[in-house]
């Protein structure tokens, strides 16, 4: 009986670990869509050839954000999951290595 009792209070933690996790993603889609509605037709949906050297370096400073948050994100996620996330480990700001790659001459 105490071994189930241990046993439902784990699964009753994953569960609610697991819905914890389902709202922050519903509210990330739901915040997507925001932005999507908003940025309806914006010059940076335009093709990469299309923009000019300004746009482009715009586009190029947003994606570097974007990219930083995506990585806090997951971090954040792995830590809730314990699930290790494969872009982590390999050729992420992130990751342990980037900084430590040889460079040659």
């Amino acid at each position: 009986m105490n071994h189930r009792n241990v046993v439902l209070r784990e699964l009753n933690k994953e569960v609610m670990n697991m819905e914890e996790i389902l709202q922050m993603e519903k509210a990330h889609g739901e915040s997507i869509l925001e932005i999507r509605r908003r940025a309806n037709g914006g010059w940076w949906e335009a093709p990469i050839n299309a923009l000019n050297l300004s746009q482009l370096k715009q586009l190029m400073e947003a994606m570097e954000f974007l990219k930083q948050d995506v990585e806090k994100e997951a971090q954040q996620q792995q830590m809730v999951t314990k699930v290790g996330l494969p872009f982590l480990t390999f050729g992420s700001a992130l990751s342990p290595t980037n900084g430590a790659r040889a460079i040659s001459s």
